[in-house]
């Protein structure tokens, strides 16, 4: 890049800055022109609360939060969840919470029910764009990512405590214009607790109502106060423990296999949990050939199982003809982590106006599961162990064979001060170092070795149970790999907010913010091993650092105090932001000799880019009774580190070109001749990916039905630029669209006048191509009744209807709708419920409703969707709806138990089993969107001194 094009690609960023900072230098003596009396005398500044402006700068605020405070009615349709809802749900953790209770969230399983050994990066999904999509703050401020060698994923929140957290704000609509990137899909901002009094005890046991799922939690949560209030001092501390749900201590084996057996019984996933046997033709499939015993007796069917205590007796296995097992499988279903918290926050006032603030948090997160080998072992009837005259599969479960184990720290730490401006205006100046550091250990069972596929065909044949496997890990072949990462995230910010001048409706108020970023992975050596040779793999350091500046302004053009007829209320806002990223990467799982190196050099590729993003909106409401809103904004996505990264070029030779089928169209489809330059992998000069993003709505609350609030948004999201990686035959079958991406050498001898050179070169690094398109209606219900005669009652309800989220991958080819699809977002999302209370009792009820979707995914070919719904017997899986109530009380004041309350929920209240799904779709059995501990319950005592 040269001179003249850094500073230009500087000037945007300078631009917004210098706009944000005039704002507040001239802000104070605009308002000052306001306040100034008819004799020239100005008035002392005001001390009533500024509202639009960042949570941290607001005077009496004990907050840390660095964005504006939220709410349903803003012009924007957030969603909102305060402590109070955190605390009746009985979700153990905030990924758990929003997967029941956010219907916006297109997440189909939870870390929990996947566990490891699968990445710790977090699984929040808005709209179901994708989690690197969906931008997760705590406090305004981002977190350090959770690298995945080749990416910067989501970052894992599950550390963070239900009893730390006071509200969640969810905008689930394009706000790149105010968080800056990976607001594609929306942000989900995370606001802890740091007003705490006194002294909070609570603790807390989950179970499933059989006892087969536990969890304990205990927390405290604390604050002090010296020097007549001007110094603060609060901390919080949490623990959980929790316990592993495995296979057979559900159905859902059973349910998946039976449903399998009877619609494709040649599938070999019906022998899944338990040990079973068919007979096979081809050694991967069952067949429907019935079983015969050596000794000629045929069992009259193709299936078999070994009973418990089996003595080798063939009789035994005739009597079971046709009947399976499925209760012996030890694979885990759910694992929650093991967490443990801390919290110190000092704050501490200089006076009015100057106060500094020291934040420090840790959330360790651990998780191990011990897990089975599970493995279809193929048996041929010529085997001495066989006792049939045909060849057999059977289904191997050795229980707790190995240790897959997944360990997340994070720390934060945020140091800053706040200081009291003239005129109503603060400013913020903070630092923060947060890091994120992980490990995990995983195994895969490849197969039986070769000296012990013998000692397992010899011991397929007898209950394992009642004789076990001496060192059954010595029979198979086992990829294991030991794998550590890290992030480290600087923040160096400066935030301020005020009024500007007066309007009509309230203050015109603005929030700026400049804000310096520097994001990098640890260096880190990874291993593997596999037929006893350890392999290592080297992870360079990636780094990415941003610079930000940000402006959001908020205009109450009226307010109801106005009584202008047919406008009751009239609200603008707008917001820009312009960031400027330079990523640089060298690559990953790099292979080198031992874990210390040596480490061959690497070139870094770098990735520069600038983009200025927006947000504007209005409310109109003409009447108090009706308020319609509007807002319009783009996003970006920078590209993923593995994307920028180019590979060496390839040399195809004239085989490999015969053996691929080359051929050059404009040669008239004619093999290219050898040799071909090939250029794979990334692309350094890739774009962002871009997205410009509507909403529109309608408040309602009617005033002959007081306390009743309806609300109704529509959302639109429409991305271009998305990265692809696009295999070489695209590229030669479309050389007019990608001409600069082929290059052809001199003619050829012989070939005619007007024929083009050969090709030589055919550039198939990513690209910039894709686009998708969103659309989606969002509902909002809440009705309070107060102070009736059975207390007050609170009715609410949410609910998002995806109507599309299509997907466009190439030019000229149809769109695909994903949504209502194996793994897309469900057309139809809601939760709907109830809350009660009277004097020291209350109770609620929820129920979570998840519409129906196709048994397929969306990117299958026709063919396999076919197969797929003939497995399952339908082409859908039918909806499903669980429900949770609680019971609450708090003992009154005077007693021993004074500031006690008493907490009893009870979780899918009529036990509801989530739909089967035939094992070939998934082996498991289940829809993921049921919880598999089914009927659970929630016990919880808090006492505050």
């Amino acid at each position: 890049m040269n001179a003249n094009s850094k500073v230009l690609s500087v000037r945007p960023w300078l631009g917004t800055s210098v706009v944000a900072l005039g704002i507040a230098l001239c802000a104070p003596a605009a308002l000052a022109q306001e306040v100034e009396d008819p004799d020239g005398a100005s008035e002392s500044p005001q001390d009533d609360q500024v509202e639009g402006v960042a949570d941290i700068l607001v005077v009496g605020q004990r907050s840390l939060n660095n964005d504006i405070r939220r709410n349903r009615d803003d012009i924007q349709p957030y969603i909102v969840f305060d402590s109070t809802v955190l605390t009746r749900s009985g979700a153990q953790n905030v990924e758990d919470f929003l997967q029941s209770r956010l219907p916006m969230n297109a997440t189909q399983q939870t870390q929990s029910q996947v566990g490891p050994p699968t990445s710790a990066a977090g699984r929040l999904d808005l709209r179901g764009l994708g989690s690197d999509e969906t931008l997760v703050l705590v406090d305004g401020r981002r977190l350090p990512s959770i690298t995945t060698g080749d990416s910067f994923g989501q970052p894992n929140i599950n550390g963070i405590s239900m009893a730390q957290i006071d509200r969640i704000e969810v905008l689930p609509a394009t706000a790149s214009g105010i968080y800056g990137g990976g607001a594609t899909g929306g942000v989900i901002n995370i606001i802890l607790k740091r007003d705490y009094s006194g002294l909070d005890l609570e603790a807390r046991y989950n179970d499933s109502t059989d006892f087969e799922a536990g969890q304990s939690f205990f927390s405290v949560n604390g604050g002090l106060t010296f020097d007549k209030g001007r110094t603060r001092i609060m901390g919080s501390f949490s623990r959980s423990r929790s316990q592993t749900l495995v296979a057979s201590d559900r159905n859902f084996f059973r349910r998946g296999a039976e449903l399998q057996f009877r619609n494709d019984p040649v599938n070999a996933t019906v022998l899944l949990g338990g040990p079973n046997i068919c007979s096979t033709i081809d050694g991967f499939d069952c067949a429907t050939d019935r079983l015969v015993l050596k000794n000629g007796t045929a069992l009259g069917s193709a299936f078999t199982s070994i009973p418990d205590n089996y003595s080798g007796n063939p009789a035994d296995l005739s009597a079971r003809a046709g009947s399976l097992i499925y209760n012996r499988s030890s694979l885990p279903i759910f694992t929650a982590p093991n967490v443990t918290t801390y919290n110190v926050n000092i704050r501490r006032e200089f006076g009015k106006n100057v106060e500094i603030f020291a934040d420090f948090s840790r959330d360790e997160s651990k998780t191990t599961n011990i897990t089975p080998i599970q493995y279809t072992l193929f048996i041929p009837g010529s085997a001495p162990a066989n006792p049939f005259n045909q060849d057999v599969l059977r289904f191997f479960d050795i229980p707790d064979s190995f240790a897959q184990t997944q360990n997340t720290r994070n720390t934060r730490v945020n140091v800053g001060a706040i200081i009291r401006l003239p005129f109503q205006w603060s400013a913020a100046l903070q630092y923060d170092w947060l890091e994120s550091k992980g490990n995990s250990v995983s195994n895969t069972v490849l197969g039986p070795s070769f000296e012990g596929e013998e000692a397992l065909q010899a011991a397929a044949f007898r209950d394992l149970r009642a004789n076990p496997l001496a060192n059954p890990l010595s029979l198979f072949d086992v990829f294991s790999s030991s794998n550590v990462a890290g992030t480290t995230l600087e923040i160096a910010s400066l935030r301020l907010g005020g009024p500007v001048f007066k309007l009509p409706g309230g203050n015109l108020t603005a929030t700026a913010l400049l804000e310096r970023r520097w994001e990098s992975s640890d260096e880190t050596v990874n291993t593997s091993s596999f037929f006893g040779q350890t392999t290592f793999f080297w992870n360079p350091r990636a780094v990415q650092n941003v610079e930000s500046g940000y402006l959001e302004l908020r205009a109450p053009i009226f307010a109801p105090s106005n009584g202008v007829p047919l406008f009751h209320q009239l609200e603008l806002m707008g917001s820009v932001r312009h960031d400027r990223y330079d990523t640089r990467f060298s690559g990953s799982s790099i292979r080198v000799p031992s874990q210390t190196g040596p480490f061959p050099a690497q070139i870094a590729s770098e990735n520069a880019l600038s983009t200025t993003n927006y947000t504007v909106g209005i409310k109109y409401a003409p009447a108090k009774d009706i308020a319609f809103r509007a807002s319009w904004g783009n996003g970006f996505l920078p590209p993923k580190l593995g994307n920028i990264r180019s590979e060496p070029p390839s040399l195809f030779s004239s085989f490999l070109i015969s053996l691929l089928n080359l051929r050059d169209p404009a040669r008239g489809n004619s093999l290219i001749p050898g040799p071909l330059t090939v250029l794979g992998g990334g692309n350094p000069d890739l774009k962002p990916e871009k997205s410009n993003s509507f909403s529109a709505g309608v408040v309602l609350t009617p005033s002959f039905v007081p306390g009743l609030r309806i609300s109704v948004d529509l959302t639109s999201i429409r991305k271009s630029d998305e990265v692809l990686n696009l295999p070489i035959t695209f590229f030669l079958a479309n050389e007019k669209a990608f001409s600069d991406r082929i290059k052809r050498g001199p003619n050829l001898p012989g070939d005619a006048p007007g024929t083009p050179g050969p090709i030589t070169s055919v550039d198939t690094s990513t690209l910039n191509l894709s686009k998708s398109r969103l659309k989606a209606i969002d509902f909002q219900v809440d009705y309070d009744l107060k102070d009736t005669s059975i207390g007050d009652l609170h009715f609410y309800g949410v609910a998002t209807h995806t109507k599309e989220l299509s997907l466009r991958a190439l030019p000229g080819d149809p769109s695909v709708n994903r949504a209502g699809f194996f793994e897309g977002p469900l057309k139809w999302r809601a939760n709907v419920g109830v809350d009660w209370s009277i004097g020291s009792w209350s109770a609620g009820w929820n129920t979570q409703i998840y519409g129906g979707y196709r048994v397929c995914s969306s990117v299958l070919t026709a063919f396999t969707c076919a197969q797929q719904e003939a497995w399952q017997g339908a082409a859908r899986i039918g909806s499903q709806n669980y429900s949770d109530i609680y019971v609450s009380y708090d003992f009154p004041a005077g007693g021993l138990l004074e500031g006690t309350n008493i907490r009893l929920g009870i979780q899918n209240i009529f036990d509801q089993k989530p739909p089967t799904v035939a094992s070939g779709i998934d082996q498991l059995g289940y829809s993921s969107f049921g919880d598999p501990r089914l009927q659970r319950f929630t016990l919880a005592v808090r006492k505050h001194f």
